[in-house]
Formats: structure tokens, C-alpha cells, sequence
């Protein structure tokens, strides 16, 4: 929390009358904004891909990560993936369990898929119920080898001219900057010579939009008529659009991103006043202080910001009586080191060579990261799609545009590009006159506290037969023909419930009490606390068209695309007797681990074949069993608190069926006769978020061939939705080298690794990948966020 500064504006003379030097008094903004401010924490995602572009038929791996104004999302356990055709048309949804903002899976784009284009729509419960927090829409290129390349349409269509003056307020008689965007339906910039006219159209000041779709002009209104801003579509063709509503008295500010000098002006027909200036840096009021204009028409100041953290800042000013009277945003930058690096340990750009490179950080704050490693010469990079889409969460309505540009900007220290970029953005901008009476609050944040939750009831069962049954069974089936057996207690109204459930896919619910039977005059209910699906929804979805252009990346992709689906077909054609198989005789507990692990849960550790293990039975839980089993993992048992499972003395992770628990006290919940497989893993392991440095538990249950067998005959019956089962991102790879077939090896992405851990005690990561046939190149991108909600990004291009 920083304190309240009111000694940091200094007044000095200029051409205008000034102050020289500020009275200050009591505080009276800081309680009203902070606790408006507090109470608004909106939430927003941004996912990455392994690649850019796919064929139909082929995997999409992606890496979400959920940020809040205070860092990594703590309101989200269940995040959706809603997929959509090119039409904007509903094809699938995906839930997704979030363990402290971050969340992984995969999806297959349907084998007979003929669009170019599929899009990803993601959200939680907690966006859904604010109008703040956009949902975030990716797109994604679908490469059809036989089509025309289709694009977004960056023509005019549906052209959109905004205007954006400094404060929000157009002032008659006083100079403001104002910022003039243009952009298409599709939201894609364009460049634009531009004009402000007045009411009769005379032309007042020239603009240009371009390159990037937005430039600034200063523009001092010399009435209260509509002015008009009007951009040309062609030579001599303008069409225009109303600037916003000229005020005949108020008072206005312009702020230098760069000094951080200000002037304060007012209309001479308005009474002498004080202002009030405040400066917000999230929840924080940093700066109030009072300015009286006496007799004079302006002033000019200076913040002093050197005490100020890094980021957004709102700048705010109100009358005397506390009216408020204009906003605007501005951006501090605090240079430091680059905190993550790529080295080089092995190159190998030829035919199946073996690479090897290490990631470094300095950072002391455990950071998560996602990886991808692709051809660099085929998956162009996309720079607005980054992880820096999560700046100033609190900031920006939408998604911001062109990040990549406040980036260059931001470490080039060009801080007057970096404003222009800010002030052409979609920024929030909260009324402020009724929240600063405290009359207005932004809706509380609603923090989910567990992830799947079933709750059902059971009606007319009286007083008496509920009693009798005092409990109701569940037994959930899944896919796999896995069987879990609950018991819940049977409320008085006929209601039960169990909390914090981890299933994948689907399961089917069959439920009976005990010691009753259910007839036909009781209507079962159940459900569970996801959001229902609406595969009727319809997203807007960008207009396409031909391109024009003989990109020759498009072109090379498209011949790629050809070739890929040529090896396919040969693959897909192979016999057994292609194929050379050797193999060994492998041990039960190989056997286990290779049924029941993927991905990093499938490297070295401590294995247990609980199922073939006679004293396991007779154990109360897991923890119970691994009692020193493993030499240093310390486990405590305590009935009261639950257990306290540590390892060098940091806490270890613990997993069921490979999802993180945050509470281990689940498992204890679990039967050891459903417990099949146990793996330890020794610290760190860096397929858990917090935990790595601990090591990992991880349990698996029984699969339906090692259960019993249940007549469900009788029993009623429901289907629930659950999270959608994460691939092995290895295991899908679909190149195995045939040397009867000579086949190629041209994947694109040669390693993706969701679930990278580094900072705190481990400062350093290395991975290992193989080169497929053809690739020379190699683009490196790793991307997320630290415990405190830094964002991380280095992206690398990797030759000889």
C-alpha cells in the first residue's frame, strides 16, 4: 500500500498566471476511490498455442492463463473452451480445471473439417457476470490445401472513426489533444488521412491515422456546435462522424506522458475554484492535493513520480465540491533486467538431429511458463498475440491492440509513442460522479471455492423415509469404466451434495439411498455447478475474403499442407508387416505406469502397486500408506487440520489422476480398495504450479477392469458433464519413421511443454527435442506469469 502524497505537484510560473506554491488539507477523495476502486477486479484470459496453423484432423495444445487486477486469477477453478466454425457456428465446448489462474488442454479439429479458419472462445463464471470483462475469441488458421487462402477482410467495411479527447471533455475556448482511430468491421487498423471540420464544414485541422490507425491533433473548439471528423475513402470522398458534445464552460488538462507536467485551464465565465487532483495506481491512491485558480485562467504543474511503482496510473480531477470533472490514463516504466534468457547448449539443424537449450531467470518469484518450439521458416510469428495482452487488466475494457508496438515502445523509452499507442486503446473509463458519493460499487468478485460440486434432492419422501435412509450412494461411472463410490448424507428436505469432484470427460451418476427404494412418485434432480452449454450460441466472427496477395508464407503453407496430407494417407495405408517390432517382457509396475501416466507424470519416480499389495487395504488413507515409504517426504496425520505433506521442507503437490489438488485432504476421502497406482516424485517436479520444489504425490485410481462389476439395472441414472481429458502432447505425434515407406518427418512443432516451473531455488530449465526432416530454423517461444503476476515473454529465433 502506498501512502497518500500530497507535497508532490509543484506549481511554477509560466505564460499563464500560477500558483507558486499548494495548500494542503485533510484527504477527502482517498476513502471513496480506493474503496470503488478495490471493489472492481475484473478478470481476463490469454491462451497460447503451440502453433499458429493446423490442418483438420490435427491437435490444437494450448496454455491458458487467467489474470486479475492483483495478479494470477484466485476467483476461477472451472475455465470453458467453447470451439466455433468459420461461420461463427457452436462445434464443441471444453471445461477446465484452473489451479491459481492457469489451466491447460488440447483439441482436436474435427478430421473432415473444411473451414480456414476455427475459433476459441474462452471464459469463467466469473466473466460472464461482468459487462468489463470481455470474453477472449481466438482465431486460428485452418490450412485447406485446395481452396483459396481466405483472410480477414482489411478493406473499409463497416469503417469505424473514433475520437477520444484527452479527459473525455471537449471545452469550448480551451486546447485539448485528440485522438482519431480508424479501423474496419473486423477491428483491423487502417490508415487514414483524416479532418475536423465545423458545423458549416470548414475544414479546422488536418490528421493521418496512419501506419498504425490512429494519430493525434490539438483541436480548440470556438463553439458549442457539432464539429465533425471525416476520414477519406477515396480521393475527394470523405464520410464523417460527430465529435463528442462541445461543453460551453468547464475546465480542461493536458498531461505530458513525458515530464509529467500538466496545464489546468478553465472558461472565463466559470466562478473562482479550487480543483482536486488525484492519481489511482489500482487500488491505490497515490496522490490527492488542491489547486485554487483565485483569478486566473490556468496553471501549470508537475508530478513528481519517483516514488510511484511501475504501470497504469489514472490521473482524475474534480471541483471544490467534488464533482468530477475529467480522467485520463499514463504509464510509468521502471527499466530492469531482462529477467528469463534462452542458451544455446546443442544445435542441430539436420534430418532427426538432437537439440538442447536452457532457460535462466534471476527472477526469486516462482514463474510458470509455458514452451513452444517451431519451424521458423513455416509458423510466422504473430506479435499481438502475446502474453502482454494482459497488461493493465484493470485498464482496458477489451482485448488491447498492437502490443507488440507498446512493447518496442515501452523498451525503447519512446514514452510519447507509448501514450499515443495508450490513448487510441479501448481504456475504462468508470463514471465516477456517483462513485465518489458512494453510490455506485462495481459488483463484488464471486471466488469460486471448489471445482465440479453435485448437488441433487430427492422429492416426497417424507419425514419418516428420509430418516430411515439417512444417506444417499452414488456411483459414478466414467468412460473408462472406472466405478467411485460415495456416500452422502441425506438432508431432511431430500437435498445432498459433494464438493471439490475431479472426473474427465463424462460420467454417469446412478444413485439409490439406503435402506428405501425410490418409486415413481419421487422426482430425482442432479446437477453440478458448471455453466450450462448452449450449443445453439452464435459468435461474431470476422468477414473474410480471397487475399490478394501471393504471400509466399501462405503459399509455402499451403504446399504444406498438401504434402503433410500425402504422408498421412501413407501412413494410414501402412501393415504390420512394415513395421519391425522388439519388446521385453515388462513388470507389473511398468505395466501400471504405462496405463495410467502421460506427459511429465510419466518420467522417473517412486512407483507403488497399491492394488497388488495386501497391507494397503488395511490403511486409513494414501498418506497412511506412504508413511515412511519414501526417504524424506515428510508426512504428519492430523485429524483435526488434515495432513501436512512436506519435502525439504517446502510443500509438496499432491495430484489425483494427474489433476493438482489444492487441498490434499481429498484424498483422504479416497478408499484404498479404488487406489491402484501411487508415484512419488522426488523435488522438483515441474509438472506441479507452486509445488515443484516439494516434489509431487501423485494417486490413480482403479480403471473398470479392475473393479467390481455393478448391476445398474435398477438404480436411476443421470449424466454430468466433466473436464475434458488432457493429452499427452508427445503421444500425438503422428510421424514414426518407416524406412520401407521412406516417409518425411515435417511436423512443425518440435516441442511444447505447458507446464514449465522456474524462479525461486531452481533457476534454470532444460529441454531436449529432436528436428524433423526439413527444418533450419527454430522459433522459441516461452510466456507466462510469476506468484506476483509479472508477465514473462522472450521470443527467439534459433540458426546457424
Amino acid at each position: 500500500m502506498f501512502k497518500p502524497n500530497t507535497t508532490t505537484i509543484f506549481l511554477t510560473f509560466s505564460l499563464f498566471l500560477l500558483f507558486s506554491s499548494v495548500s494542503s488539507g485533510q484527504l477527502i477523495l482517498k476513502d471513496p476511490l480506493q474503496n470503488y476502486f478495490s471493489s472492481y477486479q475484473p478478470e481476463k484470459a490469454y491462451v497460447q498455442t503451440n502453433q499458429y496453423q493446423y490442418l483438420s484432423g490435427e491437435s490444437i495444445f494450448y496454455k491458458v492463463y487467467l489474470m486479475s487486477k492483483d495478479g494470477p486469477s484466485q476467483y476461477t477453478k472451472n475455465v470453458y473452451a467453447e470451439w466455433y466454425n468459420q461461420d461463427g457456428i457452436y462445434i464443441s465446448r471444453q471445461v477446465l480445471p484452473s489451479i491459481i489462474g492457469l489451466a491447460a488442454g488440447d483439441f482436436q479439429i474435427p478430421k473432415n473439417y473444411t473451414g480456414q479458419w476455427i475459433y476459441m472462445k474462452l471464459y469463467t463464471a466469473w466473466m460472464q457476470e461482468q459487462n468489463l470483462s470481455p470474453f477472449l475469441v481466438s482465431a486460428l488458421r485452418v490450412l485447406q490445401p485446395q481452396q483459396p487462402i481466405l483472410s480477414p477482410d482489411k478493406g473499409l467495411g463497416g469503417l469505424q472513426i473514433i475520437a477520444q479527447p484527452e479527459g473525455g471533455s471537449l471545452i469550448k475556448g480551451i486546447s485539448s489533444i485528440l485522438t482519431i482511430s480508424t479501423k474496419n468491421g473486423n477491428n483491423l487498423p487502417l490508415g487514414m488521412n483524416c479532418r475536423i471540420v465545423d458545423a458549416s464544414g470548414q475544414v479546422v485541422s488536418l490528421v493521418s491515422t496512419a501506419p498504425y490507425g490512429w494519430g493525434q491533433v490539438e483541436f480548440k473548439p470556438e463553439s458549442t456546435e457539432t464539429y465533425y471528423v471525416q476520414a477519406e475513402v477515396s480521393p475527394g470522398s470523405w464520410v464523417q462522424q460527430a465529435l463528442p458534445q462541445i461543453l460551453g464552460k468547464g475546465v480542461g488538462v493536458r498531461f505530458d506522458p513525458v515530464d509529467h507536467s500538466f496545464v489546468v485551464q478553465r472558461t472565463s465565465d466559470l466562478a473562482k475554484q479550487k480543483i482536486l487532483i488525484a492519481v489511482m495506481h489500482k487500488n491505490d491512491l497515490l496522490l490527492e492535493t488542491t489547486v485554487s485558480f483565485e483569478e486566473r485562467l490556468g496553471l501549470r504543474g508537475k508530478i513528481r513520480t519517483d516514488s510511484f511503482p511501475e504501470g497504469f496510473h489514472r490521473l482524475i480531477w474534480f471541483d471544490g465540491d467534488k464533482n468530477f470533472l475529467g480522467q485520463r490514463v499514463f504509464f510509468l516504466h521502471r527499466p530492469e533486467p531482462v529477467s528469463i534468457t534462452i542458451q544455446t547448449d546443442t544445435l542441430n539443424t539436420n534430418k532427426n538431429g538432437e537439440n538442447s537449450f536452457t532457460l535462466f531467470t534471476q527472477d526469486s518469484l516462482l514463474t510458470s511458463l509455458s514452451l513452444s518450439v517451431t519451424d521458423a521458416d513455416f509458423d510466422e510469428s504473430h506479435p499481438n498475440n502475446n502474453i502482454n495482452q494482459l497488461i493493465g487488466t484493470d485498464i482496458f475494457k477489451s482485448v488491447p491492440s498492437q502490443t507488440q508496438l507498446a512493447i518496442q515502445w515501452v523498451e525503447q523509452q519512446n514514452y510519447r509513442a507509448l501514450d499515443q499507442w495508450l490513448q487510441a486503446q479501448d481504456i475504462w473509463y468508470p463514471d465516477l460522479k456517483e462513485a465518489i458519493s458512494g453510490q455506485l460499487i462495481p459488483m463484488k468478485a464471486k471466488k469460486e471455492q471448489s471445482f465440479i460440486n453435485i448437488s441433487g434432492k430427492i422429492t416426497n419422501l417424507g419425514d419418516r423415509r428420509t430418516k430411515k435412509a439417512g444417506t444417499m450412494n452414488l456411483i459414478l461411472n466414467t468412460r473408462d469404466d472406472e466405478n467411485h463410490i460415495m456416500t452422502l448424507d441425506l438432508a431432511s428436505d431430500g437435498s445432498f451434495q459433494q464438493k471439490d469432484l475431479f472426473y474427465y470427460d463424462s460420467v454417469t451418476v446412478y444413485l439409490q439411498p439406503n435402506k428405501i427404494v425410490i418409486t415413481s412418485e419421487n422426482k430425482v434432480t442432479m446437477q453440478t455447478n458448471l455453466l450450462a452449454a448452449n450449443p445453439k450460441r452464435i459468435i461474431r466472427v470476422p468477414t473474410l475474403q480471397i487475399d490478394p496477395s501471393r504471400d509466399s508464407l501462405l503459399i509455402l503453407q499451403q504446399k504444406y499442407a498438401a504434402e503433410k496430407r500425402f504422408l498421412d494417407s501413407l501412413t494410414a495405408t501402412r501393415t504390420l508387416s512394415d513395421v519391425l517390432v522388439s519388446a521385453r517382457i515388462k513388470s507389473r509396475v511398468e505395466e501400471l505406469d504405462e496405463k495410467y501416466t502421460t506427459g511429465m507424470f510419466a518420467t522417473e519416480g517412486i512407483r507403488f502397486d497399491v492394488s497388488a499389495d495386501n497391507n494397503a487395504i488395511a490403511m486409513s488413507s494414501v498418506f497412511a500408506y506412504l508413511q515412511g515409504r519414501v526417504a524424506g517426504l515428510q508426512i504428519q496425520l492430523n485429524d483435526f487440520s488434515g495432513p501436512s505433506i512436506t519435502w525439504r521442507g517446502d510443500r509438496t503437490a499432491v495430484f489425483l489422476n494427474e489433476v493438482q489438488l489444492q487441498d490434499a485432504n481429498t484424498l483422504n476421502n479416497i478408499s484404498m480398495a479404488d487406489v491402484a497406482y501411487v508415484k512419488v516424485f522426488r523435488p522438483p517436479f515441474y509438472g506441479a504450479y507452486l509445488g515443484g520444489s516439494g516434489g509431487a504425490i501423485v494417486v490413480y485410481t482403479k480403471k473398470g477392469d479392475e473393479q467390481t462389476n455393478y448391476d445398474f439395472a435398477s438404480l436411476r441414472r443421470v449424466k454430468l458433464e466433466g473436464y475434458a481429458k488432457p493429452s499427452n502432447w508427445e503421444n500425438s505425434l503422428s510421424y514414426q519413421y518407416e524406412p520401407k515407406k521412406n516417409n518425411k518427418d515435417i511436423r512443425k512443432t518440435l516441442y511444447w511443454n505447458p507446464s514449465i516451473q522456474i524462479g525461486g531455488e531452481q533457476r534454470s530449465f532444460t529441454f531436449r527435442f529432436k528436428n524433423n526432416d526439413v527444418t533450419t530454423r527454430y522459433r522459441i517461444i516461452a510466456e507466462g506469469f510469476n506468484e506476483q503476476g509479472k508477465l514473462v515473454r522472450i521470443e527467439k529465433i534459433i540458426t546457424h
